[in-house]
């Protein structure tokens, strides 16, 4: 860890970049306890990937201007981004893994049901209809005291669908191109997915006698008993390093992630291994060397296009 920091340290010098170096230590520090805890016990304790995730927004105000770092709104919205792309992947990915049945889950008034209804109205509508919607979602769940849904199954087929339609230019007439529809559904989703993790953590204080619903419990199968593609402690863990990087960062960060875990489950499960890889080492990993790499790959790869 004091390596670490002393990388922090040189990299953005008091003289020269002022605070910048202190939250990024702190998140440093919260990280890297966070994916040692998750090595030994597949486990991301709330305690940690949350407050990490308010240490890197309320950081972004303390970062000196050229040192390619997130301003305070970039930081905000890669909590979002990055949350949210990781949600869908949990979402999409367990419904596969259900053969396309509906979830158990019924929480409310914050929930998977408002991740999944900002996730499809964003596609529609953009980043602003899809906040509409998920708190429109969320007070209405309230009001009844029980969950207001649309099973999975049927609301990610409209998804795709309007994926679909949007790619062909349908929604072109209301100003929703692909890219705002991607990022209204991902951005959207992700914002709840992280309300929904702090709403939840704040009510496991208050009733000490439930487990939270939004815990990570393992790599096989969530509360319910279902199977998991990505783990809840996964999403969650992403938010601070969408603070930490931003969006694009982030995407960085995770694909980096995605290649380092392939390789070392792949030599685990040659090794005779088990055959389940805790994900949240490597995204602290990816997303660590992302803070050093993401702007010279993302140069790179943007001069590759001609942009």
């Amino acid at each position: 860890m004091a390596v670490g920091f002393a990388l922090l340290a040189w990299a953005h010098p008091l003289l020269e970049a002022g605070a910048t170096a202190l939250p990024l230590m702190a998140l440093y520090a919260m990280l890297l306890m966070a994916a040692l805890i998750d090595l030994d016990t597949y486990l991301l304790p709330d305690g940690l990937t949350i407050p990490a995730a308010f240490v890197g927004m309320a950081g972004a105000f303390l970062y000196a201007p050229d040192r390619g770092l997130p301003s305070p709104s970039e930081a905000v919205l890669g909590v979002a981004v990055g949350a949210g792309v990781l949600v869908l992947i949990n979402r999409v990915g367990s419904l596969v893994l259900r053969r396309f049945t509906d979830t158990r889950e019924r929480l409310w008034p914050l929930s998977l049901d408002t991740v999944n209804t900002a996730a499809l109205t964003g596609v529609v509508g953009g980043w602003w209809l899809a906040l509409a919607a998920g708190v429109g979602q969320a007070l209405a769940s309230a009001a009844v005291r029980r969950p207001l849904r649309l099973p999975e199954p049927l609301l990610y087929l409209m998804w795709l669908l309007a994926l679909v339609l949007v790619g062909a230019g349908v929604a072109e007439a209301w100003g929703v191109g692909i890219v705002d529809a991607l990022k209204g559904s991902v951005a959207g989703a992700g914002a709840f997915a992280f309300l929904g993790a702090v709403w939840w953590w704040i009510a496991d204080w208050r009733r000490a006698d439930r487990r939270a619903p939004l815990e990570e419990s393992g790599p096989p199968q969530d509360d319910e008993g279902e199977p998991v593609a990505m783990g809840f402690g996964d999403v969650k863990l992403a938010a601070p390093l969408g603070a930490m990087l931003g969006w694009q960062g982030f995407l960085v960060g995770l694909l980096l992630a995605v290649v380092l875990g392939a390789i070392v489950g792949v030599a685990q499960r040659l090794a005779g291994g088990s055959r389940y890889v805790p994900f949240g080492p490597f995204m602290v990993v990816g997303g660590l060397l992302a803070l050093i790499v993401a702007d010279p790959l993302l140069a790179w790869y943007l001069g590759l296009l001609g942009v």
